[in-house]
């Protein structure tokens, strides 16, 4: 008998890790908790910045993340349950879903590439000015192999009396199939559904423009803009779907007045046009790279 793929902890799910839900949408009581994580990782945090104490260079220091609960720990155990039924209870055929009668046409890819390699700086220096690249902490689980890095500001970037700071972050996860690939894409695009248009107040203090879908990008790609109203930050995020693959793609950026390193009252937020437009170029050049 073949292994099949990693699977989330059997508590995870409602019934004790017999069946895994037909459906896309979460259990509910990890609604809650889903859901304030997709804020977090929406609003995209401050871009903050500290000083080399030897060259007084700012280093942009990358906004916090939270990872949403389909993405596998960073220090999550190896081992993982069983993919055998529960001898507890008999295992029930789920009734099928969109996800489970979908189908592509892309290839599948068998192995993530080097994400940090999929952008070339003719474009990172354009879109996030003297920015780096440094691999993410992306662990393989859950059913998918998964590789990510950033591009974040290391020195000022100063444009009429405002320095201009802006990072990328490019999380490729490739599943089993591409069912496995759209249920995850499915729950992501819900958490943009769920906040279009919205002006949360505090403790979010968040406004979102209007979801968005794109063409041209694989099976199906959405994206969404955010914007703290306190912090200032702009972040234009999409999710992409093709194949087995997904591809979770997210442009931060704010303007602080002067050379102030860390953003505030006086900073302000990157309009929603430029955030879009140089998000989307960035998702048409990774799945460029996976095509290539």
């Amino acid at each position: 008998m073949t292994a099949g793929p990693p699977v989330p902890p059997a508590s995870y799910w409602p019934d004790g890790g017999g069946t895994r839900p037909a459906t896309s949408k979460p259990p509910g009581w990890a609604v809650g908790i889903m859901s304030a994580a997709a804020v977090v990782a929406l609003i995209g945090g401050t871009v903050l910045a500290t000083r080399d104490a030897g060259s007084g260079t700012p280093v942009a220091q990358p906004p916090p993340e939270v990872e949403l609960p389909v993405s596998p720990p960073s220090d999550g155990p190896s081992a993982r349950p069983s993919l055998e039924p529960s001898s507890a209870a008999p295992e029930e055929t789920p009734e099928a879903s969109p996800s489970s009668t979908a189908t592509s046409t892309f290839a599948p890819i068998a192995d993530v590439p080097e994400v940090c390699d999929l952008l070339p700086e003719s474009m990172t220096s354009r879109l996030a000015p003297k920015s780096s690249s440094e691999p993410g902490v992306a662990k393989d689980g859950y059913g998918a192999k998964r590789k990510d890095c950033r591009w974040d500001q290391k020195g000022y970037h100063m444009v009429g009396g405002y320095n201009l700071s802006r990072s990328i972050n490019v999380k490729v996860n490739a599943f089993q199939d591409h069912d496995n690939a759209l249920e995850d894409a499915d729950f992501m695009w819900d958490s943009m559904r769920d906040f279009s248009g919205q002006t949360r107040e505090d403790p979010y203090n968040t406004k979102y423009g209007e979801i968005k879908e794109l063409s041209g990008l694989g099976d199906s790609a959405y994206m969404i803009y955010s914007e703290h109203t306190v912090r200032r930050t702009s972040t234009a995020w999409i999710y992409v779907v093709r194949g087995n693959v997904t591809l979770d793609i997210r442009f931060i950026g704010v303007d602080n007045k002067g050379r102030e390193i860390l953003s505030n009252e006086n900073s302000r937020p990157v309009p929603e046009a430029e955030m879009l437009k140089g998000v989307e170029e960035i998702a048409k050049e990774v799945v460029k790279g996976l095509s290539g």
